[in-house]
């Protein structure tokens, strides 16, 4: 070869070699290379910025600098590997840093030769891919969780089709994964609840959470789950929507428990109601029972004193000892009718209906309530009409309303007041009233 010749071969290898190192001083990747015994010959820039050692600390020394102590074998491995002409492809292990930081590596070693053919050395390309793991792992731990969850969670495109599948959408739906993705999610709702996607994806698209939203769902084979939802939109690296993912959790039992908690409730609230409608009317019957015994009493006690003074005539003697007997035999009738406290309470006493005559019927009455009419000074009128033949009643129960009728009027008309009981003929029928000049 002439001298021109060997200035351009020596020319176009120094500007080979001088591409090639600008190309690796400027790439991202450390790239490093070693004697077949390990020591270091070149270290790249990306080589100080991953490792932490400048070129000028690591040429020279043992590429064990970057290995830890738990990983030496591996590089005794590499050598000999390296020594039978072998590539060794995207290894991944880890290096050390040099403040002692441990990086995930992926590495790509290749046989280095002279210009013989012979293997002298090795180069190294080492590719930083702790982040990457990181989130790989970070990936397979939310995999995991989301496969283990009892709840179906599923993600799905902005047009409903389905994406992902776990195996709580599996138990919940009964559909698998190979059968649910790539088909539309309303392949779990039912027809009349279409809309309700609709909505859901117009408000996915708008970058809206759905939290805790309940509905209904239909399984493989056909049966509606009580399901409450939590949608959140899926966006890509740039921030833009590209999906949605979506939990939904089986709250049928859930539901069927409120529902009976609900019904129990009612139940008991009926029952509470019940039982203070009881008590209330157990209170009104006490009243009642009360009245119906204290009005003959009196009457007895009354016409009992009036005995007692001896200043009655054989007439009046005789009639004192008929208005006891006939309102002792009142108060017997009460206690009589106490014995059935059921039909106190609705009213359902049997009524002896027989003829009788209502004027003395309400003479009756009123003899039991004049000695309280007489202790306040009221004057007790009378009116009844000769027209008013006899009625068909129960005398008892006839004499019981007008004790009260006029018992009440005692109680309410002031001293020196003045009541009035008439008794009229109003077609076929007799009128009987009560009236005082007292309150109300």
């Amino acid at each position: 070869m002439s001298r021109p010749e060997r200035f351009f071969d020596d020319r176009s290898n120094d500007d080979l070699r001088g591409h090639f190192a600008a190309i690796v001083d400027s790439a991202d990747d450390a790239i490093v290379t070693k004697t077949l015994d390990g020591i270091i010959t070149s270290w790249n820039r990306a080589a100080e910025r991953i490792f932490g050692w400048t070129a000028a600390e690591a040429i020279g020394r043992h590429i064990t600098l970057i290995v830890p102590q738990d990983r030496r074998g591996e590089e005794d491995e590499v050598l000999a590997r390296l020594g039978r002409g072998e590539t060794i492809d995207h290894f991944e292990t880890v290096r050390i840093t040099k403040d002692g930081r441990l990086r995930d590596i992926s590495l790509t070693v290749s046989p280095v030769r002279n210009s013989a053919g012979r293997i002298v050395g090795a180069s190294k390309v080492a590719r930083d891919i702790t982040d990457r793991r990181r989130l790989d792992d970070e990936r397979s731990r939310l995999a995991a969780i989301i496969d283990s969850s009892d709840d179906a969670i599923v993600s799905k495109t902005l047009d409903g089709v389905i994406t992902s599948w776990n195996h709580g959408a599996e138990r919940i739906f009964g559909w698998t994964a190979a059968e649910a993705v790539g088909r539309h999610i309303t392949l779990i709702i039912p027809r009349e609840r279409h809309t309700e996607e609709d909505e859901v994806l117009a408000r996915i698209r708008r970058g809206e959470k759905i939290d805790h939203f309940e509905t209904v769902r239909v399984t493989k084979d056909g049966q509606l789950l009580n399901i409450s939802l939590t949608g959140s939109p899926v966006k890509d690296g740039t921030g833009r929507i590209v999906g949605a993912s979506q939990i939904a959790r089986d709250v049928t039992d859930r539901r069927r428990l409120e529902d009976e908690r609900d019904r129990l409730l009612a139940r008991e609230q009926r029952a509470r109601a019940e039982a203070e409608t009881s008590n209330r009317m157990k209170d009104e019957l006490l009243a009642i029972v009360s009245h119906e015994l204290r009005t003959p009493l009196n009457s007895i006690l009354g016409w009992g004193r009036m005995l007692q003074t001896d200043g009655l005539d054989e007439k009046a003697r005789r009639h004192a000892v008929d208005v006891i007997v006939r309102n002792a035999s009142s108060q017997a009738q009460v206690v009589e009718d106490l014995l059935d406290l059921s039909r106190v309470v609705t009213g359902g006493l049997t009524l002896r209906l027989q003829p009788c005559d209502l004027t003395t019927i309400v003479d009756e009455a009123l003899d039991a309530v004049r000695p309280a009419a007489d202790a306040k000074g009221l004057t007790l009128v009378t009116e009844l009409s000769p027209t008013v033949g006899p009625i068909l009643g129960a005398p008892d129960r006839l004499r019981q309303v007008i004790w009260n009728l006029a018992m009440n009027a005692v109680k309410f008309t002031p001293a020196g007041g003045r009541i009035e009981v008439r008794v009229a003929r109003a077609d076929d029928a007799a009128e009987l009233s009560v009236s005082d000049n007292g309150v109300g």
